[in-house]
């Protein structure tokens, strides 16, 4: 299957699947990324609307590297290497929280079942399993960028689709406000785009996680 493909159907199975716990495990490395990120942005003195456009281009730069190394031949360590990071993440959040619970087998199951297909080199499966770790990234950046501002702009509940579709109570531009009179939704919206377009030009021609061969 095409990369691209590929990516755009682990994209869409993330966005609507973003609240269950079938997309938890994937969301690990996401959530430590991003709360990095707007911790060291959170740390410099500058306007609302400047943080949050370092955050989106960070995270979506962070997207792209990965996705640059989805082309070399480090790409067959991707996945062992995100599900490593992922199950340390996880194993210290639970130890400090003590939170443990059935939910947490589950995500130790499928963090473990990445590391086995590494092992068994089942490298067509191993590929949407990687592109579920790098297009998480850019999912939850939809989701703060378009959904959280067009949730507030229709009024609606943020919970109405929970726990599938759940859209954040607050997203990396909401301290923005409308800016010149503008809505919040055509600003994040359009720095969503923008950061989102070499995205999709990467995600393409990954042919079987090498860089093709120049003659």
């Amino acid at each position: 299957m095409r990369s691209d493909i590929r990516a755009l159907i682990v994209s869409i199975l993330m966005f609507l699947l973003w609240g269950t716990v079938l997309t938890y495990p994937y969301r690990i490395v996401t959530d430590l990324v991003c709360q990095s990120t707007e911790a060291i942005a959170g740390k410099i003195p500058w306007p609302a609307v400047a943080s949050a456009v370092f955050c989106l281009i960070v995270i979506m730069g962070v997207t792209c590297v990965l996705l640059l190394l989805g082309r070399m031949e480090i790409s067959e360590h991707l996945v062992l290497g995100l599900s490593i990071l992922a199950c340390v993440v996880y194993t210290v959040q639970v130890i400090r929280t003590r939170s443990f619970s059935i939910d947490a087998v589950f995500v130790a199951l499928i963090l473990s079942g990445a590391l086995v297909l590494v092992i068994l080199r089942k490298t067509e499966i191993a590929r949407y399993v990687a592109d579920a770790y790098i297009m998480a990234l850019p999912v939850r950046m939809a989701y703060e960028c378009v959904m959280n501002p067009l949730y507030r702009l229709l009024k609606a509940d943020l919970d109405k689709l929970s726990p599938f579709m759940t859209v954040p109570s607050t997203g990396i531009f909401s301290k923005t406000g409308n800016m010149l009179g503008i809505p919040l939704l055509v600003w994040s919206g359009f720095f969503f785009i923008v950061t989102i377009l070499p995205v999709i030009y990467l995600a393409g021609g990954r042919k079987e996680g090498k860089i093709k061969e120049k003659y």
